[in-house]
């Protein structure tokens, strides 16, 4: 099992389609930044998401962690990155951590630095791949049903990667 830093897109989603519990069983450590924590569990206390994220930090399973250093990045990749993204980066540098982040600027970012990877779909196929849901297709069509941005290319990539085949149509 790995350890996990996580931006705030894939708390989110995971827990907006009752999958939130997949982190701990996936991952030794769920590690989360202070921008990440105030952004979720703080301003995002109302929301079904904020509970998770402060249940599982009372759990234990979920810990906040400040990052020592600051990374050392272009004015140009600094502007295009929320705050949470750039210490989730900077933590998972710092730890050797898997690094969970949907959006592509902190995707690039961070592939850049050498940060193994993974997303709300990435957790997905995983999960699917160790048994943990029994459906990567229903997952997914729970996920778009939300305002998670999925293309149709990463759609089907991640469907052909577990062997599921696509049945439903690609609205």
């Amino acid at each position: 099992m790995l350890l996990v830093v996580c931006d705030s897109t894939p708390l989110i989603y995971l827990a907006r389609i009752g999958q939130f519990a997949l982190l701990r069983q996936l991952h030794e450590a769920v590690l989360v930044p202070p921008a990440v924590w105030q952004e979720v569990a703080v301003r995002g206390s109302h929301f079904p998401e904020g509970c998770a994220v402060q249940e599982a930090a009372s759990a234990g399973w979920l810990r906040v962690e400040r990052p020592c250093g600051t990374l050392v990045l272009s004015a140009d990749e600094v502007e295009d990155l929320a705050p949470g993204e750039t210490e989730a980066i900077q933590l998972a540098v710092e730890r050797g951590a898997l690094l969970a982040v949907d959006e592509s600027h902190g995707r690039e970012v961070a592939a850049r630095l050498g940060v193994k990877l993974t997303g709300t779909v990435g957790i997905l196929v995983r999960a699917r791949r160790d048994g943990l849901i029994p459906s990567l297709q229903s997952a997914l069509a729970q996920l778009r049903r939300t305002t998670f941005r999925l293309s149709a290319n990463v759609y089907l990539q991640a469907l052909a990667s577990v062997g599921e085949a696509d049945v439903q149509s690609q609205s």
